[in-house]
């Protein structure tokens, strides 16, 4: 413990058990870029226009159901158990799973039915994995590079997004789904070697905490406290709504809008999707060099409602008087900027809003707190997926875009003036 407290009071690249948790992430997120992009261009090309919609979201659903079943639960396991084993497990065990979707596919086993059961057990470790690193980055860095350490990991994330998504149509076409599927595979267990060498402080625990008849228990309590914190339980509402709207956007209607209104192939479709990482990231560095910034509500605030002015804005290009005009080729460009610009407002939101969330909540209830946390924000999106992927088969890509602007701007607007959320921002 002396010697990880030694070396969290240097620079935090000279921590090792942040680095080695960074770099697991960094193989195992970009084997994730180019799985998402491959899947959901696999996806397009073996149904069609037609279902597309609706099969993509099927497969969303199978990302995120595992969430709200298990994320209440997770948290409880993650203030319980070691958390570095929870990492580490968790991401060999998801290697190994799509390591056999690769194998499964291959064998052209239920190509489609393999690939959503498959995502689906591997989700329910997701639901564990991330509570326990949300919930031991505090453990293993200290407060005053909270900020820095959280923007670092976005930087990173963004990167490797970048990259994955540069690369995502060139590997699909040369390597097909199931390389793809084996690449993933790969660093994911990668990833899991890496982290095995992190050292993690255990949570202490009561005998009376530890035994197994307080389990439910500890469930209880977990949740009486989200129930006290009012400004908590607002910015989960916010989430919530953000979440039902923008997450089926880029999931469903965004590639099926590159596709099928724009005409574009898989490599355009991979250049703007790592466009997305480049934006994040630009708004990450920003955070991260300013982080002793003052103002961070005025910052979170201007993000907000700028995002919600750019996410219309994809609408206003579509609409078929401009469209025309322009051509699909310089609309194409136009959401390239739009994307860079969308993600820097989006960093703007996110780092200051978790790194504020993970100093507020006890060390002891943080796996409660963020396990019921992405349960929460997370649970709407299985809707909002099923709405939407109806949706784009039937509404023009333009109006959903206009619509989902038009409603994050006034959801924006009412947590501008909303006092409460001051507080958890001081």
């Amino acid at each position: 413990m002396d010697k990880t407290l030694k070396l969290q009071q240097r620079s935090i690249f000279q921590n090792k058990n942040f680095m080695l948790l960074l770099i697991g992430q960094i193989v195992s997120n970009l084997g994730n870029a180019v799985h998402s992009v491959a899947v959901s261009w696999f996806i397009m090309e073996t149904v069609g226009e037609g279902l597309s919609g609706t099969y993509m979201a099927i497969f969303g659903v199978s990302v995120l159901l595992p969430y709200i079943i298990f994320g209440p639960l997770s948290g409880v396991f993650v203030d319980r158990i070691n958390r570095k084993k929870i990492i580490f497990g968790t991401d060999i065990i998801r290697g190994s799973l799509i390591l056999i979707l690769g194998l499964l596919v291959y064998n052209n086993f239920y190509p489609m039915i393999s690939l959503f059961a498959i995502t689906f057990l591997g989700a329910i470790f997701g639901s564990f994995f991330n509570p326990a690193v949300d919930a031991s980055m505090p453990n293993i860095v200290e407060e005053k590079d909270l900020t820095q350490a959280n923007s670092l990991n976005g930087i990173s994330r963004s990167l490797t997004w970048i990259i994955g998504g540069a690369i995502s149509g060139f590997l699909y076409y040369r390597l097909g789904i199931v390389g793809v599927f084996v690449v993933n595979g790969l660093s994911f267990v990668l990833s899991g070697i890496s982290e095995m060498f992190i050292n993690i402080p255990n949570v202490k625990k009561t005998k009376e905490e530890s035994s197994t008849t307080s389990f439910w228990l500890d469930f209880k309590d977990g949740l009486k406290y989200i129930r006290s914190q009012k400004t908590l339980m607002k910015i989960m509402v916010v989430a919530l709504f953000l979440n039902f709207l923008i997450n089926p956007i880029f999931q469903i209607i965004f590639p099926k809008t590159i596709r099928f209104t724009l005409g574009m192939g898989a490599r355009e479709y991979g250049i703007v999707n790592g466009l997305f990482p480049v934006g994040a990231m630009l708004g990450m560095i920003l955070i991260s060099t300013v982080a002793k910034f003052r103002d961070n509500i005025g910052v979170v605030n201007f993000g907000i409602v700028t995002e919600s002015i750019l996410l219309a804005g994809f609408g206003i290009f579509l609409l078929p008087s401009i469209l025309s005009v322009l051509g699909n080729m310089s609309v194409y460009f136009i959401f390239c900027g739009i994307t860079v610009l969308l993600m820097i407002c989006n960093s703007l939101i996110n780092i200051p809003l978790f790194t504020a969330l993970q100093r507020k909540v006890p060390d002891e209830l943080r796996g409660r707190f963020f396990g019921m946390f992405n349960t929460l924000t997370q649970g709407i999106v299985p809707v909002g997926l099923g709405l939407f992927g109806i949706l784009s088969d039937i509404v023009s890509p333009s109006t959903i875009y206009l619509g989902a602007g038009i409603s994050s701007l006034l959801i924006g607007l009412w947590i501008v003036f909303t006092p409460d959320f001051k507080e958890i921002m001081e």
